[in-house]
């Protein structure tokens, strides 16, 4: 069985090539670190977290070729776009998984449209906003991530709750214990 290795790196190492390729995907983009990383408070567990933010005209082409666009960074394994905001005109949050890198790294990218200015409030209650290409069961498997990275960080409670949660969607009563 091959190791874990939480070395941070190679996260880090990972997040600079992402930010460094998503800007030279295009002048006028900027990407930068959020969260945890930007703060200097992440721990091996921590995922990356980033906002990229592109010209207007731009935003649609970027969308349809993000999975090409993060390839050039590192192989891709997995991409998925928040259904609350799939359909949005000028921002976009999606998550990736890269291939041989930890599950606990998973990289969160906020796209935005320059004339948002990273208002993560943009038309967030517009119904016509939401989508339905949605895993719930990869969802579950995101949320028992997450859950494995609360008890690594002797955070029971917040375990809980996401064990709840993950159970919840695919329509499976929580175990009850610890």
């Amino acid at each position: 069985m091959k190791q874990l290795n939480l070395d941070t790196d190679i996260r880090a190492a990972l997040a600079q090539r992402i930010l460094t390729t998503l800007e030279n995907t295009t002048p006028g983009s900027t990407a930068q670190l959020r969260g945890s990383l930007a703060e200097g408070q992440a721990d091996a567990y921590s995922d990356i977290d980033i906002f990229w933010e592109v010209p207007d005209e731009l935003f649609q082409t970027f969308i349809d070729g993000i999975t090409a666009i993060l390839a050039k960074a590192h192989k891709v394994e997995s991409l998925r776009s928040a259904p609350d905001i799939q359909n949005l005109d000028r921002h976009r949050l999606i998550f990736v998984q890269f291939e041989g890198m930890p599950l606990f790294w998973r990289v969160d990218i906020d796209i935005f449209a320059l004339s948002v200015h990273r208002d993560l409030e943009y038309d967030l209650h517009d119904e016509a906003a939401k989508g339905n290409d949605w895993s719930l069961t990869h969802s579950a498997l995101i949320n028992a991530i997450a859950d494995v990275k609360a008890l690594l960080r002797n955070k029971e409670d917040i375990a809980r709750q996401l064990l709840i949660r993950g159970f919840e969607p695919v329509g499976l009563i929580t175990p009850e214990g610890s």
